[in-house]
């Protein structure tokens, strides 16, 4: 607890989480419009497809292919895709979840990038590091379609490490 609170004391913490909070906000609200979406969100949706390329070609999940401009699904707007060749029971859940990767380069970016904008008051480069902090914050989760590809994987794994823990706490 000391870590977050050494970061929410320090200057400009409190307006630079209000403003990627804001853009983040202001993204979901778009995302009923095709091309507002896909134009706002586009450094967001090009970084989650990449998590994927990357972990699956590490995982050796056979990337085929890559595009990031939008199209119609079954569900509505798809933004960006990776088509892999080999997802299996080893390598889905790592593949689906890598967008969470994220996560941590949005706090990143936050806490690095923003206050220090924010103490030297560099105000237009502080709203392009909020808007790429919100940006990689709304693509850090998976899509439906993600988990849909991954759900087995990502199962198999949930068992076993319910079984580690059973074992831990019994054992």
């Amino acid at each position: 607890m000391d870590y977050l609170r050494t970061y929410v004391d320090r200057p400009g913490f409190l307006p630079s989480a209000a403003l990627v909070i804001v853009v983040y906000v202001l993204l979901r609200a778009t995302r009923h419009s095709m091309w507002g979406i896909a134009l706002l969100a586009l450094p967001g949706t090009v970084a989650h497809e990449l998590a994927h390329l990357v972990v699956g070609s590490v995982l050796r999940a056979e990337p085929r292919a890559f595009s990031i401009w939008p199209r119609r699904s079954n569900t509505g707007w798809t933004l960006g895709s990776v088509a892999f060749g080999k997802i299996g029971l080893l390598n889905g859940a790592f593949v689906t979840l890598a967008p969470l990767v994220l996560l941590p380069l949005a706090w990143l970016c936050l806490v690095h990038v923003l206050l220090p904008l924010w103490v030297e008051g560099r105000w237009g480069w502080w709203v392009g590091g909020g808007y790429l902090a919100a940006t990689a914050l709304f693509a850090a989760l998976p899509s439906f379609q993600d988990l849909r590809v991954g759900a087995p994987s990502i199962l198999i794994y949930v068992i076993l490490g319910g079984l580690l823990l059973l074992a831990y706490i019994y054992v």
